[in-house]
């Protein structure tokens, strides 16, 4: 299942990977890899065409700052 959160500091696709006892959900953030993966092989509209885009920015912007922070560490 996936989750799409629209909070600027943290907007983007999620998968939920566990659901806790408590309701919790620990969320996943998505891959750049996952984007272009679930894109690659179907016809998209314009529309569909800017999401692909802006999920894959939102993916590719968080490994960056992954990176980032692995690196100043």
């Amino acid at each position: 299942m996936r989750v799409t959160l629209t909070e600027p500091a943290i907007a983007g696709s999620y998968v939920v990977a566990e659901q806790r006892e408590d309701g919790t959900l620990v969320l996943l953030p998505e891959r750049s890899d996952e984007v272009v993966q679930q894109f690659a092989d179907r016809a998209l509209s314009e529309d569909g065409v800017l999401e692909a885009f802006d999920r894959l920015h939102a993916a590719a912007a968080r490994e960056e700052g992954e990176r980032a922070d692995a690196t100043e560490r």
